[in-house]
């Protein structure tokens, strides 16, 4: 009874390996390769993620600096204060990284 398992296991494991090399022989041979040429005079074009940036500026105040990583130059820098007796966040001003410099 345990020579039945022994040769089923080995039927099943020389099907793996013959099943194995036809899909290697199969997948290997037919994978063609194109390159795009980029007509935009080698500039590359990276996609564009925003990002914001916490500035704390003492005694309640703190910055937000935000934009976009393009050189477009629309970074807003914000400014908030938070006063804790109240549990309130106020907005105080807002203004163009641009303007500051």
């Amino acid at each position: 009874m345990n020579d039945h398992y022994v040769r089923e296991l080995k039927n099943i494991r020389i099907t793996l390996i013959f099943l194995t090399i036809i899909v290697a022989f199969v997948s290997g041979g037919s994978g063609n390769v194109t390159i795009d040429p980029m007509d935009d005079g080698g500039y590359n074009v990276y996609p564009q993620a925003s990002y914001s940036n916490m500035v704390d500026m003492g005694n309640g105040h703190f910055g937000v600096l935000s934009g976009s990583t393009d050189l477009s130059g629309d970074e807003t820098f914000k400014i908030y204060y938070y006063d804790r007796e109240k549990d309130e966040l106020i907005f105080k001003k807002e203004t163009m990284l641009s303007d500051l410099e």
